[in-house]
């Protein structure tokens, strides 16, 4: 949806719809929304579900992550989960 500017058409909101059900899916730990009412098309936004540790905030995790269209946050959404899945491992060799 980059660089469209959402109608009223059906077919837009079918695509919204679509977008925000393969989002909420892939990424259940986020409530992920659109906004309309927002200037330029949209507005497509994710917060985490879970309380942000310090140690994930020290790891780069943001609690709300917002973009101008779903691929934009779906690049965003899979940048943080594996920040939020990274563990920290030994140096090699151990």
């Amino acid at each position: 949806m980059t660089g469209l500017s959402l109608g009223s058409s059906a077919e837009d909101w079918r695509l919204v719809e679509r977008q925000l059900h393969v989002l909420r899916t892939t990424y259940p730990a986020w409530d992920i929304r659109f906004r309309s009412d927002v200037p330029a098309g949209g507005r497509w936004t994710a917060v985490l579900g879970r309380p942000l540790t310090a140690q994930l905030a020290a790891g780069g995790v943001r609690k709300r992550l917002a973009a101008p269209d779903a691929i934009t946050l779906a690049s965003a959404l899979a940048h943080h989960t594996t920040l939020l899945h990274a563990r920290r491992r030994p140096a090699w060799p151990a």
